[in-house]
């Protein structure tokens, strides 16, 4: 795992804030749900940007030329990564803007589901670009 964070920019990047985050949280008045509440978040973006790193580099092996459906799959294993991260910002905005913030129960709630409404309908249209894009290029 220490090869994996050392190696991995992403990997390196959500442990090092997650860390943070954890550090953060035994410094503010939570109850215990809230903190393994907190600690689950974590470790579920870490553990999916783990099993990530694990997918792409058994595909990498694999794999030497392109090949679409490898394509598909690390597509797939990143998108974990981004639900999970979706997740961990969900908790992040409901206990800790709670604390921090003073944010009011409907206010967290409205800005969650925003967050949860925006950013997937975002990689949606730019998804739909690219591939739009791409299908313009093949045609030439």
């Amino acid at each position: 795992m220490v090869e994996a964070i050392l190696s991995e920019r992403n990997l390196k990047i959500h442990f090092i804030i997650g860390i943070s985050v954890i550090i953060t949280v035994f410094f503010l008045p939570l109850s215990e749900m809230e903190m393994l509440w907190i600690i689950l978040a974590v470790f579920s973006v870490i553990g999916a940007e783990l099993i990530n790193t694990f997918v792409e580099g058994l595909l990498d092996m694999k794999s030497v030329e392109f090949n679409p459906r490898v394509k598909f799959v690390k597509d797939v294993a990143a998108g974990v990564v981004l639900w999970n991260a979706l997740f961990a910002v969900a908790v992040g905005i409901v206990i800790l803007g709670r604390v921090l913030f003073s944010f009011k129960p409907l206010s967290g709630k409205i800005f969650i589901m925003f967050v949860l409404i925006f950013f997937p309908v975002l990689s949606l249209v730019l998804r739909r670009k690219k591939h739009g894009k791409d299908k313009s290029d093949d045609s030439r």
